[in-house]
């Protein structure tokens, strides 16, 4: 009988090592840079899922944030007659609900992110916390859009009324620090809602109900000085809040701003972000086995 073939070994092959997956800070952060070509491709993926099949395509995305932003300006502004306490109350709503969009949409996507790959996060390993951080992606969109329309809005006002309501000053980097809060709350509560939404469907139609009072609960319709001062203190406990009003107190130059309520919002952050990176770490495995 025919000896078996020999076998040549190369001296500089490769050789991979299998280890159990390390759970500290710095190894998930080195495990996430190794694979941070996902983070575009799953955030790509995302944005044009939205619209995949549909004819009118980004229209839609125009049509999502203009017609909301207009018809609340026009029911509140117009037809009841909501002050702004300075500004035209368009300008004033639309700089109020930039962050708030920013937030709100891009919690529902990440939400869904373990849930809208399930096909293939139950075959292929990779690290699980790419498809939350990335799936912030469209709001993104929403908030550019949203920045458009605002510089649009002030060339209008400038042009009819003769007056700069928003300038180039030091003071837009308190707008850039409040839509950086408003991601980093985002993929914080993010966190412990998408492995939620993973065992439980019903997690991302509460938070469609819930997100409306919530927004009515963010001095976003009204300025925050029409709220009675006993109440106020309730309002500092909503970390959206002081966001809201430190990015209108960026652009627009006035808003009603604690440092108390500030560092308040920034702790909750903290401690949702911190809280919800371990629920993430110790329940993602058993959650994607529920998928």
């Amino acid at each position: 009988m025919p000896s078996a073939p020999d076998v040549a070994i190369d001296a500089g092959a490769e050789w991979w090592e299998i280890e159990p997956r390390q759970h500290g800070v710095f190894d998930r952060a080195r495990e996430l840079w190794r694979y941070r070509y996902l983070w575009w491709f799953f955030a790509s993926d995302t944005m044009t899922g939205m619209f995949r099949r549909s004819k009118l395509g980004w229209i839609w995305l125009l049509l999502r944030v203009a017609g909301p932003v207009g018809l609340n300006a026009v029911v509140f502004g117009g037809m009841l007659g909501v002050e702004s306490g300075g500004p035209p109350y368009f300008l004033f709503f639309l700089c109020g609900t930039t962050t708030w969009v920013l937030f709100e949409r891009s919690l529902l996507f990440v939400t869904r992110s373990l849930e809208s790959n399930r096909k293939l996060i139950t075959k292929v390993y990779f690290p699980r916390l790419i498809l939350p951080m990335s799936a912030v992606a469209p709001g993104l969109l929403y908030l550019a859009i949203l920045l458009i329309v605002i510089v649009a809005t002030v060339i209008y006002y400038f042009r009819k009324e003769g007056v700069w309501y928003v300038t180039l000053r030091p003071e837009l980097l308190a707008a850039v620090a409040a839509i950086v809060l408003s991601l980093t709350f985002t993929v914080a509560v993010g966190l412990w809602t998408s492995v939620l939404q993973a065992r439980y469907r019903d997690i991302r139609y509460g938070l469609r109900y819930v997100m409306p009072f919530w927004m009515y609960f963010t001095p976003i319709i009204y300025p925050a000085t029409a709220i009675p001062e006993k109440w106020r203190w309730l309002v500092a406990l909503n970390p959206m809040a002081p966001i809201v009003e430190l990015f209108k107190w960026g652009t627009l130059g006035q808003a009603h701003i604690t440092a108390p309520s500030l560092i308040t919002a920034i702790v909750l952050i903290t401690i949702t972000m911190i809280s919800g990176m371990w629920f993430f770490n110790r329940e993602e495995a058993a959650s994607i086995d529920k998928l």
